[in-house]
């Protein structure tokens, strides 16, 4: 229940907020919005607490940028409680065609109570190009009431058509910043920290999203580096969550991080932290043999 109270809070971009806040006011919002940075920075937070004003203004604190628990999007939109918001997660969930093709006549339809309708693509990067030049003809498509926002967590290259028909809104979060977003989340949540941040770059998202691994699954990171490697990928598999296969990738990172502190031999420890990232990602891609992978990382460590 604590971690899915955190979005409750805008721990950072409140300026954002106002922004997109009066714009809504005064009519003036455009139709496709792409908010383009790192994951996990709260770009999607933001876009709850942006909604949570426009359909509950009543029930949403802007001065302090937070969700009162009346409000009719207390709840995760992500779960499209709301039937003005449409959600897809382009990252969890391979969009098709057909996908879009169905919300292009869900949208020729009158929302309820003829409120404006929200459609919101999550790692928007990873729409195919068929997908895209049909989400294309459904942007153009003259309509008073339907708009667009894109996430944009750069991943991978998102293409250029989709780009030139947003208004692109850019987010950044240094190391130092991230880390002051993650300590007052600890705090404020009084979180059990199994995370070093010190010496890291992992942004607030990330971070909750591995904690929460660390804690719920018992991954002891005293252990062995390929012990918690061999576990988290087997999960992965089981649990079809991409956040096990990234928490891999980042311990990998992390041990390598801090054997290279020894600098004379940091080109031999990068070509080896390299070489595993290499081979993680083929089996992920290939679903090459578990056991025979795990074997091939140990010599390597």
């Amino acid at each position: 229940n604590r971690y899915q109270t955190m979005n409750k809070n805008l721990y950072y971009f409140n300026n954002h907020l106002l922004r997109l806040t009066k714009l809504i006011d005064i009519g003036k919002l455009p139709k496709v919005l792409m908010l383009s940075g790192q994951k996990g920075q709260g770009k999607f937070t933001l876009v709850h607490h942006f909604l949570s004003y426009i359909f509950d203004k009543n029930n949403y604190d802007l001065e302090n940028s937070k969700i009162n628990e009346k409000n009719k999007l207390f709840k995760d939109i992500k779960e499209n409680y709301n039937s003005n918001i449409i959600y897809f997660n382009c990252g969890e969930k391979k969009i098709k065609i057909d996908d879009i093709r169905n919300l292009r006549i869900e949208l020729q339809k009158s929302s309820i109570n003829n409120y404006n309708r929200y459609i919101i693509f999550d790692d928007a990067e990873y729409l195919n190009d068929n997908c895209v030049n049909a989400l294309l003809k459904t942007i153009e498509e003259p309509s008073t009431i339907n708009y667009f926002i894109l996430i944009n967590n750069k991943n991978q290259k998102i293409l250029d058509t989709l780009k030139s028909r947003s208004i692109e809104i850019m987010f950044f979060l240094n190391n130092d910043e991230k880390s002051n977003v993650i300590k007052k989340i600890i705090s404020d949540f009084e979180i059990e920290n199994k995370i070093d941040i010190n010496n890291t770059t992992l942004t607030p998202g990330s971070y909750l999203s591995y904690n929460k691994i660390i804690l719920e699954e018992k991954i002891d990171l005293n252990d062995e580096l390929i012990i918690n490697i061999d576990k988290l990928l087997k999960l992965n598999k089981q649990k079809k969550n991409i956040s096990y296969f990234s928490l891999a990738i980042h311990l990998i990172n992390q041990y390598y991080f801090n054997k290279s502190k020894d600098k004379s031999n940091t080109s031999v420890y990068n070509d080896k932290r390299i070489s595993i990232i290499k081979k993680i990602n083929e089996s992920n891609k290939l679903n090459l043999n578990h056991i025979n992978l795990i074997a091939e990382i140990e010599s390597y460590i």
